[in-house]
């Protein structure tokens, strides 16, 4: 979120479900090799490129979107760039911003015990997810949390914050992993 100090919000990320990482590279970030988990085998095609806007420049198509699975085309991560949004359910829905990340106060009602009782209180950059193994809750596994055909499989992901600092998030015991997803981004998987 340093790079973006001057426009305030994340480029180009339209609502909580775009994540489309084009706008990174190659200002921001010029090996495409950062967009991929080391435990995939996702790949970014250097020759297929489309133009999301008319009239804009084309992009790298397999930066808009993250990877089907651990073998396809398309980045290894997903953006978490908006507050709620991830359940589908009412909630707060507001674009994540230099501002906001330092002042957030949880307002999503999470469905789990041990996550509802941090409604009411403050978020912080080091506690705001910002991106994270990609996950889409495909072939009957569930959304936003480990699975076995996950990148990690069911131990875990990789996630970056808004402060910058990278580490891997265990889901043992999974309750671990469902109380920091609500506390990166106010809402339930």
């Amino acid at each position: 979120m340093r790079t973006m100090a001057r426009k305030e919000t994340s480029p180009n990320i339209q609502h909580g479900g775009d994540d489309d990482q084009s706008w990174l590279y190659p200002k921001y970030i010029s090996n495409l090799k950062i967009f991929i988990c080391p435990s995939t085998q996702n790949f970014i095609r250097t020759t297929n490129f489309i133009r999301r806007i008319p009239g804009d420049d084309p992009v790298l198509k397999d930066l808009t979107e993250f990877a089907f699975d651990k073998k396809s085309p398309g980045t290894s991560y997903e953006i978490l760039g908006w507050w709620g949004n991830s359940s589908g359910l009412d909630g707060p829905d507001a674009q994540k911003t230099l501002s906001n990340v330092q002042s957030w106060v949880y307002q999503y009602p999470s469905s789990f015990s041990f996550a509802a009782g941090y409604k009411g209180t403050g978020a912080s950059p080091s506690q705001a997810w910002l991106f994270m193994d990609g996950d889409d809750g495909e072939q009957g596994t569930r959304n936003n949390i480990p699975d076995p055909i996950d990148h990690h499989g069911a131990d875990g992901g990789g996630v970056s914050f808004c402060d910058g600092h990278v580490e891997f998030v265990s889901s043992r015991p999974t309750s671990n992993y469902i109380l920091r997803l609500y506390l990166g981004a106010d809402s339930d998987p």
